[in-house]
């Protein structure tokens, strides 16, 4: 668990890193920032279940050339700090681009689309919070004391299965969560 311990420094590391570039330009909505985490998401579960960056150059469809860059700068950190810490990374550069969009821009308008995706980006930052929680060995009383009472049947199950299959499968589960939060628009 080397990412529970430098959290912050993974953390660091991801807003420099060139792959995560693309959310730390102003001007992001809240649709842009839950597009991109979802393109980076899905190659870290496609990846996790091994295919390699050629088989999804290859098999993605309609890839500029410029995602395809994208997808060897992400698999480039995914060999130097693993899965697990590029999941995290890309979890709080998502909740970075959303906090930023909310400084530059506030709340969206209630039943906008943006308002769709600033919840899906908000729901997505409690559950990785909530791992983030587990991760360190937090009881699992006391983070739900701290939560709403809508997010305790999420937070059980986060803690549940990261007990019974350990990080990796929750946060392939959060990305499954937050793509389907996604297409409710």
């Amino acid at each position: 668990m080397r990412h529970c311990l430098a959290v912050t420094g993974l953390i660091i590391a991801g807003f420099a890193s060139p792959t995560f570039a693309d959310t730390a330009t102003p001007g992001h909505s809240y649709e842009s920032c839950s597009m991109i985490t979802s393109e980076y998401v899905t190659v870290l579960q496609l990846a996790s279940r091994g295919l390699s960056g050629e088989v999804l150059k290859n098999t993605l469809p309609g890839l500029s050339e410029k995602a395809e860059e994208r997808i060897d700068a992400l698999l480039r950190v995914v060999g130097t700090d693993g899965l697990v810490d590029t999941y995290s990374t890309v979890n709080s550069e998502y909740a970075r681009c959303a906090a930023g969009v909310f400084e530059s821009n506030g709340m969206p308008s209630q039943g906008s689309r943006e308002a769709h995706f600033h919840f899906c980006a908000g729901e997505n930052k409690v559950r990785y919070e909530v791992l983030l929680a587990a991760l360190i060995g937090a009881p699992k009383e006391k983070v739900l004391a701290q939560l709403q009472p809508r997010h305790h049947e999420a937070a059980t199950a986060i803690y549940d299965l990261h007990q019974a299959e350990g990080e990796l499968a929750v946060f392939d589960s959060l990305g499954a969560e937050l793509k389907y939060c996604l297409k409710g628009y």
